[in-house]
C-alpha cells in the first residue's frame, strides 16, 4: 500500500529540456549516475544531470521516500506502515525473513520493532491439561526496554518450521499447532486445532510479561497497552476470533467463525492470558477442521490502518488486510458483512506544497467479481480511525475525492491476477497539504456496496510484503 505525491519546488525553467535529453542520452549509453544525494538542493543537481529522479536522504522517514525529478519537481511515496527503520543509526529496509540465530532463537532480519521468537527447548507436553501445568517459556519478545513484551507458551517448543515470515510449532500440545507470523508493526500468533478436541474444557493459557506497561482489557475484549509512566498507548491486542477450514468462494472469507473467550488474570509483573475457544463450535458435526484462533499484536504508531465490518465488534487494526464493499456472506440478523476500510497518513513531507500529482495504490490479492468486470471504488477524505472505530461507529465521511474502477485478485479471471490497483488522489492530497496537516485519514468503499461484484481485500500496513 503506497500513497505517491509529487509537489513542485524551485524554477522548473533552470532545467531545459535540451540540456534533460542531452544527458539522458548519455545516460542510456551506459554512463552511471548517482540515485541518492545527501539533500533536496543535492538531489536537484543529480536529476538533472542524469534524467532520471535521484532520492533525496534528508527527507527519508520510516514510512517514506522522497525523490527530486528531472524537472525539479518532488515526488513523495508514502506507505501506511513502516518500510525502513534506523539501526546503529543508519537506514535497514524492513525484512520479515525469519531466519535461525547462534542461541537458537528465530527473529526477521530486519524488524522495526525488534522481534524475536522463541526456539526449540524442553518437552512437549503430552496433553493440554498437562501444559497447564509446565513451565512457560519465551515464544515471542517485541519492543525493547521498557516497552518489550514478552509472549510465553505453557511447555516445551519443538524447532520452528520457518517459511518466509510465518514459524510453526508443529504438534505443540497433541493435535494442534503453534504459529508466529512477523507483520511490519508487530506479530500474529495463533493456535491450528488440526482435529476435534476428545473433551469438552478445551482452553490454554499464555503468561505475558510487559516491562514498563501496563495491560487492560476493554469492553470489547481487547487487551491495549499503555506506558506504565507517561499513559500512552503502545500496544493492542485486538479480541481474539476462530474459524473454521470453511471458505466462501466469491468472498474468500471464512464464513463459519465464533468469538474466543480471553482472561486477563494479572500476578504481579506478569499476566496470564487465558484463551477458551467456544466448545459449541468444536463440538459442531458441521465445523470443519483445521480450526485457527487468531489473536494478534500490533504496535500503535502515527501511522494507521483498519477496517470495520456490518455485524463485526473486534477491533481490525492488527490484521494483514483492508476489506470494503459487501462480501455475499450475511449476519445471523441477515444483514450484510458489508465493510469499510480506513487509512492515517503520514502527510507532514508534502504540507504546505503545490501538489502536481498524487496516486494512491493497493495491492489487490481477493475481488469478488465473478463476471470478471471492473468495478468502482471510492476514496474519501474522513475523520481519525482509531482501535474503537467499528461499523456503528465509524470516523466521518467527510467528503468524496476519487472513484477508480480498477480491480484484480480474481483468480477465475485470466485478465486479472493479483496486483496493484490505483486512484488519481491529486485534489485529495492537495486539500491535505493546503491544511498544513502533518497526518491525514482517507477511507475505502464500494461504490456499489449492496451487489458482491465490487468487493475487495486489499493488504493493509501490518501484509509481510507485496508480492
Amino acid at each position: 500500500m503506497a500513497l505517491s505525491v509529487s509537489v513542485l519546488e524551485g524554477s522548473e525553467t533552470a532545467f531545459a529540456a535540451p540540456r534533460i535529453q542531452s544527458e539522458s542520452t548519455a545516460a542510456k549509453a551506459g554512463k552511471r549516475w548517482a540515485t541518492q544525494a545527501a539533500d533536496v538542493p543535492s538531489a536537484r543537481v543529480a536529476a538533472r544531470l542524469s534524467g532520471r529522479r535521484v532520492e533525496a536522504l534528508s527527507e527519508r522517514t520510516e514510512t517514506s521516500t522522497t525523490w527530486v525529478n528531472p524537472n525539479g519537481s518532488l515526488t513523495t511515496e508514502s506507505s501506511a506502515g513502516p518500510v525502513r527503520f534506523k539501526r546503529n543509526r543508519q537506514w535497514v529496509d524492513v525484512d520479515l525473513d525469519l531466519v535461525a540465530r547462534a542461541d537458537g532463537s528465530v527473529a526477521p532480519a530486519a524488524h522495526p520493532q525488534g522481534l524475536v521468537l522463541g526456539g526449540k527447548g524442553g518437552s512437549k507436553p503430552v496433553s493440554l491439561k498437562a501444559a497447564g501445568q509446565a513451565e512457560p517459556r519465551t515464544l515471542v519478545t517485541l519492543g525493547q526496554g521498557q516497552e518489550q513484551v514478552e509472549l510465553q507458551w505453557k511447555g516445551g517448543l519443538p524447532a520452528p518450521v520457518l517459511d518466509g515470515p510465518k514459524a510453526t510449532y508443529r504438534d505443540a500440545v497433541p493435535g494442534a499447532d503453534v504459529v508466529v507470523e512477523a507483520t511490519r508493526t508487530g506479530f500474529e500468533q495463533y493456535v491450528t486445532i488440526k482435529q476435534r478436541p476428545a473433551s469438552d474444557g478445551y482452553a490454554y493459557t499464555m503468561p505475558l510479561k510487559a516491562k514498563g506497561l501496563k495491560a487492560a482489557q476493554q469492553a470489547d475484549g481487547s487487551v491495549v497497552f499503555t506506558d506504565a509512566k507517561t499513559g500512552n498507548r503502545r500496544a493492542v491486542m485486538p479480541a481474539p476470533v476462530m474459524w473454521d477450514a470453511t471458505t466462501d468462494k466469491v468472498s474468500g472469507e471464512h464464513t463459519h467463525r465464533a468469538k474466543v473467550g480471553l482472561k486477563v488474570v494479572q500476578h504481579g509483573s506478569s499476566i496470564d492470558l487465558v484463551f477458551t475457544p467456544d466448545a459449541d463450535f468444536l463440538a459442531d458435526p458441521k465445523t470443519q477442521f483445521p480450526v485457527t484462533v487468531d489473536p494478534s499484536t500490533a504496535a500503535l504508531s502515527n501511522v494507521f490502518d483498519t477496517y470495520v465490518q456490518q455485524g463485526e465488534t473486534v477491533d481490525w487494526s492488527a490484521d494483514t488486510e483492508l476489506d470494503l464493499g459487501n462480501p455475499g456472506t450475511k449476519n445471523a440478523d441477515g444483514t450484510a458483512r458489508t465493510a469499510r476500510s480506513f487509512i492515517t497518513w503520514n502527510t507532514a513531507p508534502f504540507a504546505d506544497a503545490l501538489v502536481s500529482s498524487a496516486k494512491l495504490s493497493l495491492w489487490n490479492f481477493h475481488s469478488g467479481n465473478t463476471d470478471c468486470k471492473a468495478y468502482g471504488w471510492e476514496v474519501w477524505d474522513t475523520g481519525k480511525p482509531s482501535t474503537s472505530s467499528r461499523w456503528t461507529a465509524q470516523p466521518a465521511w467527510n467528503q468524496k475525492f476519487a472513484t477508480s474502477t480498477a480491480t484484480t485478485g480474481n483468480p477465475g479471471c485470466s485478465t486479472q491476477p493479483d496486483g496493484w490497483i490505483s486512484a488519481d488522489v491529486t485534489t485529495l492530497a492537495q486539500t491535505w497539504a493546503s491544511a498544513k496537516n502533518t497526518t491525514s485519514n482517507m477511507g475505502l468503499r464500494a461504490t456499489d456496496e449492496s451487489g458482491t461484484a465490487a468487493w475487495k481485500r486489499v493488504n493493509s500496513a501490518n501484509a509481510a510484503s507485496n508480492p
